[in-house]
């Protein structure tokens, strides 16, 4: 069986390059077992802080990829894939990011759009607004399995 793959470089800025560190790079990727008919890649304007260094946030560019796929004719389907800024100390930034995913989200005119990925939000931190911004525009379906 076949599948699509985006290239590394599909989902990244346009400074991507992994020569010898996924400097600038988002390290996302996504594969389909349909055609993709057409990808892009949003990246975050807020990426993290040169005071912290060391969480090596700066130096990647996090973003939000997206493919569309067409299963049947008359049918498109947008696939969106994120890997959100870690830690704690970067709530700040991790809300940004989110927001910025979700209003580019809402642009979709497909059928269905879809998303995953790694979000990096704690669940039991309720002053933390970034699962709320997803909630709007999607459904969870962990929750809506678990509460059938």
């Amino acid at each position: 069986e076949s599948y699509y793959i985006t290239d590394y470089k599909d989902l990244s800025g346009s400074r991507c390059s992994a020569l010898f560190a996924p400097l600038q790079c988002s390290g996302l990727t996504i594969l389909s077992k349909f055609p993709i008919q057409e990808f892009s890649f949003l990246p975050f304007s807020k990426r993290g802080s040169w005071l912290t260094p060391w969480d090596g946030e700066i130096l990647v560019q996090k973003g939000l990829g997206m493919v569309q796929i067409s299963p049947v004719p008359e049918l498109r389907i947008d696939i969106f894939n994120t890997h959100a800024i870690a830690q704690d100390y970067n709530k700040y930034y991790r809300e940004s990011q989110i927001g910025e995913a979700v209003q580019f989200m809402q642009q979709s005119d497909a059928n269905a759009i879809l998303l995953g990925g790694d979000i990096n939000y704690d669940l039991r931190d309720h002053s933390e607004t970034s699962y709320q911004l997803i909630s709007q525009l999607f459904d969870d379906s962990y929750f809506s399995f678990k509460n059938q």
